[in-house]
């Protein structure tokens, strides 16, 4: 059987990452748009943020004003109140986020990003991995951020190193620890991948459920709606966003024309009955054209509404069962 470095395990985990992120960033783009169109104030925004991060493993976010301000953020100091941020364009100043500053300058019909491997950030030298866009509204930076806690990054057998802990390594820039270790144990890489894609994706639905809450709020319009779950679709790594009632009736999708049926909708009955609120839906092959997809479905909180994203799993991907020639 092959064998694949654990560098190269460590690099496609960070690039699922950043994938995975700049979709959270860009929803959370979207969100705060529909917030501030339907009135909401800043303390009301940051609330719905707060329950995104309590809930899924989106651990950050940070969303700034023109002046690159973070007005809206998840992260408190010891006495409750929120850590005032301001992004510098100097390096000097500001090794980690400065490069993020360059977004305030894009166009709102861009779909620019940053991406960034973890590395310590300045407010408190904790190793954190983020990825920023631009704003959708008006000129800002819109950042999602994954902490990496070091009790949590080793995880070891015979053969195989956490792709979590190999990716901290690569980021401080210590490779030969790396290089000269492989692994065919495909069968541990690929759940430690799926977790991670698997949150990635409920933290994902969960964000669109609160931009489709407030949009709806808003009185934006069907199309308006469809228009954006379209913008992120072509933006994000995401390959279909839907939104339908707790009968399966679609409201709001990707797609045009909109669908009669969700993908896998024979197994959502836990979340219309209530005992679940989360369907991870396994990676395989749709039964439309064979392409390989990933798609997870969540009950949006405090809504009658289903959220599902659907992933598209290139075969180069460890959580693809195509991965490395596996069968």
């Amino acid at each position: 059987m092959a064998e694949v470095s654990l560098a190269d395990v460590a690099r496609a985990l960070d690039a699922l990452m950043n994938g995975q992120m700049t979709a959270q960033a860009r929803i959370a783009a979207h969100l705060v748009a529909a917030a501030e169109a339907a009135g909401q104030q800043p303390a009301r925004v940051v609330q719905t943020l707060e329950a995104v991060a309590a809930s899924t493993a989106v651990d950050e976010f940070w969303i700034t004003d023109e002046q690159g301000s973070a007005y809206l953020t998840t992260v408190r100091d010891e006495n409750g109140a929120l850590v005032p941020f301001r992004f510098d364009p100097d390096p000097a100043v500001q090794p980690q986020a400065s490069v993020f500053h360059r977004l305030l300058a894009s166009p709102l019909d861009s779909d620019d990003v940053v991406t960034q491997e973890a590395q310590v950030r300045e407010i408190d030298h904790g190793v954190y991995k983020y990825v920023g866009v631009s704003g959708v509204d008006r000129h800002r930076i819109v950042q999602v951020g994954s902490g990496l806690a070091f009790e949590e990054q080793v995880r070891q057998s015979n053969t195989y190193t956490s792709p979590v802990m190999t990716s901290v390594l690569a980021a401080f820039e210590v490779p030969e620890l790396l290089e000269d270790t492989h692994t065919s144990q495909f069968d541990e890489i690929r759940p430690v991948f799926e977790e991670i894609l698997r949150q990635q994706m409920i933290g994902q639905a969960v964000l669109v459920g609160h931009f489709i809450a407030d949009a709806v709020e808003a009185g934006w319009s069907t199309d308006g709606i469809d228009g954006r779950l379209r913008r992120l679709v072509r933006s994000s790594p995401i390959g279909e966003i839907h939104i339908v009632t707790r009968d399966r009736d679609v409201l709001f999708t990707s797609l045009e024309p909109h669908p009669d049926d969700l993908p896998d909708a024979g197994d959502l009955s836990p979340l219309v009955d209530g005992s679940q609120q989360v369907v991870d839906h396994p990676t395989a092959a749709r039964a439309s054209d064979g392409a390989m997809y990933k798609y997870v479905t969540v009950a949006a909180a405090d809504s009658p509404r289903l959220v599902q994203v659907g992933l598209p799993i290139p075969d180069s991907s460890p959580v693809s069962p195509r991965f490395a020639g596996t069968p």
